[in-house]
């Protein structure tokens, strides 16, 4: 994930994933994650893609989708998505025309039951909590991915040794509690990361759920995650969503990745379309 350091200032750039033409459902798509002052209204605002590939360059007009859905907070999480007609090689985005580079990633690939996108680490995550659900998830064909913002130096080594035997991905992320310039970001960036979770794996993940460091699931009808999802959504016809309730109440949600367009905090921002949601 890349600092904020871009030049358009109000428009601050946190990540983009291209899915090349080995993807077939999002064939040649780029997603891309913003975050932008609540009173600039980048959701109704034109936002221009040029793809190069070498030998010309295209203007392609970006879908822009505002993720934080209220006002409380002086920054709002933006995501946007173009498709593109050719293969990628230079990405740039025209804004008040003023052209920055855009540095992309290759979204993931690699088939998974299950992912479970969780909110950015700083100093307040007990090392033990990650520990278990990463040895969790590992165990039932889970995938973890974590964003570590400051955080001791054992800590780190921690999770380095974790990903070398169990199903984990770390991500840097930004330090929006300790950037005074960012630091009205609604709960430390909980819909950034998710958002770019969701960009990350909506293509390779069966499944995908948004759940807090000391929340984990566990199959209980099966063996693995995918055998556990897929009876629910397969047994009952129009089903969008699983919703669980953690031990406060507090609602959490299962999902195949194309029934959700954009994510705020753990919960859609719009339930799918004609799809229910099967409470468990």
């Amino acid at each position: 994930m890349k600092e904020l350091d871009n030049d358009e200032m109000d428009l601050f750039f946190v990540s983009a994933y291209y899915y090349g033409n080995e993807y077939s459902f999002y064939e040649n798509q780029v997603s891309l994650t913003f975050l932008a002052p609540r009173d600039a209204h980048w959701d109704r605002r034109k936002i221009i893609v040029i793809r190069s590939n070498g030998s010309n360059s295209v203007l392609e007009p970006m879908k822009v989708h505002r993720a934080t859905p209220h006002n409380i907070c002086k920054f709002v999480t933006i995501t946007g998505t173009v498709t593109l007609k050719d293969d990628l090689m230079d990405l740039e985005i025209l804004v008040n025309k003023n052209i920055a580079g855009i540095r992309y990633l290759p979204a993931d690939n690699k088939q998974r039951d299950l992912v479970v996108c969780t909110p950015p680490i700083y100093n307040n995550v007990r090392w033990q909590s990650i520990l278990l659900i990463a040895h969790i998830y590992a165990r039932f064909n889970g995938h973890l991915q974590l964003y570590l913002s400051n955080s001791k130096p054992a800590f780190f080594d921690l999770l380095e040794e974790l990903k070398q035997h169990t199903g984990i991905s770390v991500s840097p992320f930004p330090d929006f509690f300790g950037n005074s310039q960012l630091d009205e970001i609604e709960f430390g960036g909980i819909t950034v990361a998710s958002s770019d979770c969701l960009s990350k794996y909506k293509s390779s993940a069966s499944f995908i759920a948004f759940l807090e460091w000391d929340e984990f699931l566990i199959p209980t009808r099966f063996s693995s995650f995918f055998d556990e999802f897929a009876n629910f959504f397969e047994s009952e016809i129009f089903v969008g969503l699983l919703e669980y309730k953690n031990s406060k109440g507090v609602s959490k949600i299962v999902s195949r990745p194309f029934n959700i367009g954009s994510i705020w905090l753990n919960e859609p921002v719009e339930r799918p379309y004609k799809l229910k949601t099967k409470k468990i």
